[in-house]
């Protein structure tokens, strides 16, 4: 029997190029064996070799031409900011075409500012605010001042350089709503949420205290009212260090007279019952302020970035 042709170890466990696989013996007749699978034109992969997110990223670099950029949310994806787009974009200063399966490229006359690894991450982060609703764009800003990844100052000037840039238009609108305290994409989801519906703005990660002692940093904190809005990560159940001190750290609160109230996955996949849940905890404290507007700025933060600007934004 005919044993298939060895391939090498270092093609195994990525995706390869068809040139990769001819340099090591593998012909075209080979790449068309049921061993192998096809990911894009030219691009392939052993049939038991699953790519993760960061082989599906490398795979598309080898389908794409040379002079094509990392860019969009996928440039901030390969940084650690994640805003769970699917698509894996790439920018090129020319007219071309090509269609590729979970590949989006773009073309400029013009390439923005770029670096070793695509385009810069304020240019970039300009780019995703054209394809991302106000609300993510506002959240990976939050994660990339958080981080010092970027600057305030940078993503400005980005959007300043060239303003006929798709998402340069739409920076002026969503940099008022960025804050650089915010931990997590959750916290600046809920934060965005309640702001949009009217409700009072909150602290950002503020620290909670009763005369000399350090009480808690809170999440959102609506000091006036006493109140406290944590969002709990699953971390929170299953790591018992975190468990424990949740507990302890909740019962401080109570003795000094702060509510709370804890908020989930589940509470933020239904974002107008999250802030109905703000407001009544709000309204328990003495808050007496409007309750939840869900009108044109609230459809404007999760919308497509198409959308028209409300005017009390502007």
């Amino acid at each position: 029997m005919h044993r298939p042709t060895r391939v090498p170890d270092h093609l195994t466990h990525r995706a390869f190029h068809r040139r990769e696989a001819r340099a090591a013996g593998l012909t075209d007749r080979m790449l068309d064996h049921p061993r192998f699978v096809r990911v894009h034109p030219c691009v392939f992969r052993l049939a038991s070799t699953e790519l993760d997110r960061a082989g599906l990223i490398a795979a598309a670099r080898l389908a794409v031409p040379e002079d094509a950029v990392l860019s969009h949310t996928t440039r901030l994806e390969v940084a650690g900011v994640d805003v769970g787009d699917p698509v894996i974009h790439f920018t090129i200063g020319r007219e071309l075409h090509l269609a590729y399966v979970g590949v989006m490229l773009h073309r400029t006359v013009k390439l923005p500012p770029c670096d070793k690894t695509g385009v810069t991450l304020s240019a970039a982060w300009v780019q995703s605010a054209s394809v991302l609703p106000p609300i993510w764009a506002i959240a990976a800003a939050d994660q990339l001042l958080a981080t010092k990844l970027v600057t305030a100052a940078a993503l400005t000037e980005s959007a300043a350089l060239d303003p006929w840039r798709p998402g340069a238009e739409m920076v002026e609108h969503v940099l008022p709503w960025v804050d650089a305290r915010s931990a997590s994409f959750p916290e600046s989801r809920t934060r965005v949420f309640l702001r949009a519906a009217g409700l009072e703005a909150p602290e950002v990660n503020a620290p909670i205290t009763d005369g000399p002692d350090l009480l808690a940093i809170g999440d959102l904190v609506f000091r006036h009212w006493r109140l406290v809005v944590e969002y709990e990560g699953r971390q929170h159940a299953f790591d018992a260090r975190q468990f424990e001190w949740d507990i302890e750290r909740y019962r401080r609160l109570r003795e000094a007279g702060w509510s709370y109230l804890r908020l989930t996955a589940r509470d933020l996949a239904n974002p107008r019952r999250l802030a109905r849940l703000v407001h009544r905890a709000l309204v328990a404290q003495g808050y007496d302020g409007p309750a939840p507007d869900f009108g044109t700025v609230w459809a404007w933060t999760t919308s497509s970035p198409r959308l028209r600007v409300p005017d009390r934004i502007r």
